[in-house]
């Protein structure tokens, strides 16, 4: 009788990693997260781990209360701002998605270090966090 127990043991084991992984909160393949907090609303970006020139991307926010709540119905756009090299800024809007999610879609025009801002106008009070971004020449 030890295969009975053998399969109580490997199912006990993939229930524990299970658990694990979604008490971790998994998030999104190939993507690293950030977060601030401005003025209690906590603003996380998501992001591609590598960002290529000239290729569509897309960028996640989410937005929280003081209180761990979501929040939908904000305005959310991003400043694309190149430090060493100061041009007019993409300020690509957020699509709401729920949740308190917002999708952020666009492209990098120039390899090299990048400063995004993310701005989210929530019920009229504006909160904007800034985040760093290197953008590496396509392969």
């Amino acid at each position: 009788m030890i295969f009975p127990r053998l399969r109580i043991t490997h199912y006990a084991v993939f229930l524990a990693l299970v658990f694990t992984l979604v008490a971790c909160g998994g998030g999104r393949a190939g993507y690293s997260a950030e977060q601030q907090t401005v003025n209690g609303i906590t603003i996380k970006l998501e992001h591609p781990q590598q960002l290529a020139l000239l290729q569509q991307y897309e960028l996640f926010v989410t937005l929280t209360g003081a209180d761990g709540r979501p929040i939908d119905g904000a305005t959310v756009f991003m400043a694309q701002d190149m430090p060493a090299m100061p041009m007019n800024s993409n300020q690509p809007i957020g699509e709401p998605l729920g949740n308190g999610q917002y999708r952020i879609t666009g492209v990098f025009s120039m390899d090299g270090d990048w400063r995004l801002v993310i701005h989210a106008r929530v019920a009229g009070q504006e909160y904007a966090a800034t985040f760093n971004q290197s953008v590496t020449p396509a392969q």
